[in-house]
């Protein structure tokens, strides 16, 4: 190429970069979904008031957008940076103290809670609830920097990890792991954080699966709900087509989704399968080693063991969109519209604007757990940060 055409087609591309990234900046703002006159918190304050006044990571003109980093411009580099970070760099930049409680059938679940008693001794500071993604824990990059971000200045409030049966170096005690719908644990684990901390203010913070898990729980217990309010990230809603768009034959499905997600599944069976193995249900191991898809994981194992029909079954009694009618608590979801992994086509817009408790905040990036703002920030902390704090600071025991 002539010295001449080389800085042309140069100034061309620099040109493109920058009117794309004036159109990233120009579709970043929030875009808040709810019902016209929604519900009232404190007998003066309605949820969406609060959201507006009190989140401005959410409402504000300015500060209320998810801008994504420049090196990471696309949903896929979004999605995969939290993966490359725990392979290369994995965090630790949360100290915990784990409790281990067992539930009636004998199965182990693992609180860490952050920070550790001898840091901040037992009072009656709110406690955030956090559940984690698929095969996840405590140390994933999402919770711990959402952890952090609730245990700092201004907020300081105490968190608690639900590390779910089998994940996170909890010992599996039963032929049971846990699955996106198995809400009796969580149910378990909040009525134990409640008899612990009794005059303590308790909000549910759930992530992918398990935000799945928090808003079909908190569907199910309606006015009852111990939780003063629960916060979704990057929900299925729908787990059926989240399995269905995981599996499309696209090139990043074959070699980065499925791959990654059926790894951490199927080592969470081999590292427990003699346990499950002590169940009443016999397993195909034959069938189980050519697993090649997470929707043949839960035919041959999930829906198995917890006695669905098959996966068709388990996703259809455990999608939680299902369930957000009957949500009376304050709930906040947030997704993204470029989510590879849950599609925004089944985000059920129609029951945000309709129950009145419901608030969804949709981003235009941000892929899937990811809102990375340049490599060391995320974006999504901030606004779940202010969302607990403005709901105890509007709510009463």
């Amino acid at each position: 190429m002539a010295p001449n055409s080389a800085v042309t087609a140069g100034v061309v591309a620099a040109g493109v970069a920058v009117l794309v990234r004036r159109r990233t900046i120009d579709n970043s703002q929030v875009q808040l979904i709810h019902a016209p006159t929604t519900a009232n918190v404190d007998g003066e304050n309605t949820l969406a008031d609060i959201v507006a006044a009190e989140c401005p990571s959410l409402s504000d003109p300015v500060e209320g957008r998810f801008v994504p980093s420049a090196l990471l411009p696309t949903a896929d580099f979004q999605t995969c940076f939290n993966g490359v970070m725990e392979r290369f760099g994995k965090l630790n930049m949360v100290k915990y103290d784990r409790e281990l409680i067992v539930t009636q059938d004998g199965g182990t679940i693992g609180l860490d809670w952050s920070p550790p008693f001898e840091e901040m001794p037992e009072d009656n500071c709110p406690i955030v609830i956090l559940s984690h993604g698929l095969s996840g824990g405590s140390r994933e990059t999402y919770v711990q920097k959402t952890v952090k971000q609730l245990t700092s200045k201004p907020y300081r409030f105490r968190v608690v990890v639900v590390n779910f049966r089998g994940c996170a170096g909890v010992q599996l005690t039963t032929h049971i792991l846990y699955n996106g719908g198995f809400t009796s644990d969580y149910g378990f684990a909040v009525d134990h954080i409640h008899s612990r901390f009794p005059q303590s203010k308790l909000i549910g913070v759930g992530f992918s699966l398990g935000a799945n898990l928090v808003t079909k729980y908190v569907g199910e217990q309606g006015a009852d709900c111990p939780l003063k309010a629960a916060v979704s990230v990057c929900n299925p809603f729908d787990l059926a087509a989240s399995s269905d768009a995981i599996e499309r034959p696209t090139f990043r499905n074959r070699h980065i989704y499925t791959p990654a997600m059926l790894l951490g599944l199927m080592n969470l069976y081999k590292r427990h399968r003699a346990m499950m193995e002590t169940g009443p249900v016999e397993l195909n191991a034959e069938a189980i080693s050519k697993i090649a898809k997470i929707r043949q994981f839960d035919d041959l194992i999930t829906a198995r063991v917890f006695g669905y029909k098959d996966s068709t079954d388990y996703y259809t009694k455990c999608s939680s969109a299902q369930f957000m009618p009957h949500i009376r608590i304050p709930f906040l979801a947030i997704s993204a519209l470029d989510d590879p992994v849950c599609p925004e086509d089944f985000i059920p817009r129609e029951t945000f604007r309709t129950n009145p408790h419901l608030v969804l905040a949709l981003t235009e990036y941000g892929g899937h757990l990811g809102f990375h703002e340049d490599l060391v920030n995320c974006w999504y902390p901030r606004p779940i940060a202010e969302f607990c704090n403005a709901i105890f600071n509007h709510t009463e025991l």
